[in-house]
């Protein structure tokens, strides 16, 4: 818990050297008093501090808003700081005076114009990500196999819940319902089911929005980084399974005839955790919450792998981060004979905003034939 709070308090630092920035350029774009305006700056950042290291001491009420207020604040910032560094280029530029151009220039007539351009830019950002984030799709995949299964089968997987002070009960009933809507044979949970805060999720009885979600051959979970943050797993993992959703923490399921499961522990908390021996003739499921052992799943014979994690990146331009970090950061792709899924996730970090691949809810057709599609690890 103590290096989560370092997080936030780096990021209110950052945030304060933004505000400051934006202070000096939109103080001449806005007709706001520039006190005023300074003070509006540098307190934002505090809106969003506050309700992330002092849930617990707060009214319910109030953390819930504070963070929502907060969370838009954070996405506000992370583009206005990045809008402010073409500003600041022209700036310097305009210290040498090129081609008459003053920093009376700069004051008068650019930052009054890029500074509105700039806040109307990021307003319909606002406006398309979290209209984006609250229209969750469902990516259906088909998956051949010359596994000896009993029958044809139906997973629908789910990543990335982070329930909290943004997303509560009803987000989880949301997500039950779409769910169960499917009529899926499995349901699996990918991690990152709260994000962070354990106690202010169980005060909230986001869990309880969970209640019903059911399927055939049972309901399973794995833990992500975002739930070591709340830092009691066995107390969660409790609460999870009274609702019917057991969580897999290394161990493997059997499912059906010829279908077994194993979720493995985060990669935070069991870096070197390594995959139980699999009965070649079986069809196995493997999930996990970040996508770093895809390759050593196939190695292993495993026909069909979750992730989530990545969240595709959420705002951009975040994802040309992740498609250099993993080997697959969102989408389907064969690795020998193994089909590799990596959700981009239902929820959100920080806020419901998204920018790129929409949530979603990914259910796979497992069906019998003949032989197996292989494509080498390319997309599908």
């Amino acid at each position: 818990m103590k290096h989560r709070y370092q997080f936030y308090w780096i990021l209110w630092g950052f945030g304060e050297l933004s505000g400051l920035g934006q202070w000096l350029l939109l103080r001449w774009a806005l007709p706001i008093p520039a006190g005023w305006l300074l003070l509006m700056m540098l307190v934002l950042p505090f809106v969003y501090l506050v309700p992330n290291i002092l849930a617990r001491h707060l009214p319910l009420v109030m953390t819930r808003c504070l963070a929502r207020i907060g969370g838009y604040w954070f996405v506000y910032g992370y583009y206005a700081t990045i809008l402010l560094v073409p500003a600041f280029i022209v700036w310097l530029i305009c210290l040498l005076h090129p081609f008459g151009l003053t920093l009376a220039w700069w004051h008068g007539v650019f930052a009054v114009f890029y500074g509105r351009g700039m806040l109307l830019v990021i307003l319909m950002l606002l406006f398309i990500g979290a209209r984006r984030a609250r229209h969750p799709i469902v990516h259906s995949v088909q998956l051949t196999t010359t596994k000896p299964i009993e029958r044809d089968f139906s997973v629908a997987f789910a990543s990335d819940i982070h329930l909290g002070a943004v997303l509560g009960a009803p987000f989880a009933r949301k997500l039950r319902d779409d769910l169960m809507a499917l009529q899926p044979d499995l349901v699996l949970l990918g991690g990152d089911l709260i994000d962070g805060n354990l106690e202010y999720v169980l005060w909230d009885k986001s869990f309880a929005g969970f209640d019903g979600l059911k399927a055939p051959w049972g309901v399973y979970a794995v833990f992500g980084n975002h739930d070591t943050y709340g830092l009691d797993l066995r107390k969660e993992q409790h609460r999870l399974f009274s609702y019917g959703i057991r969580c897999l923490r290394g161990q493997t399921a059997r499912l059906a005839a010829g279908v077994t499961l194993t979720g493995m522990e985060d990669y935070m908390i069991a870096p070197h955790a390594e995959f139980p021996q699999l009965d070649e003739e079986d069809f196995h499921i493997v999930m996990e919450h970040e996508p770093l052992r895809i390759e050593q799943a196939a190695s292993r014979g495993a026909s069909l792998y979750f992730a989530g994690h990545t969240h595709a990146g959420q705002f951009w331009p975040n994802r040309m981060v992740t498609r250099r970090i993993f080997a697959l950061d969102y989408g389907a792709a064969f690795f020998g004979s193994l089909l590799a899924i990596v959700s981009s996730g239902y929820g959100a970090w920080g806020q419901l905003f998204r920018l790129g691949p929409a949530p979603e809810i990914v259910l796979v057709h497992v069906k019998r034939q003949a032989q197996t599609r292989r494509t080498g690890g390319s997309p599908i």
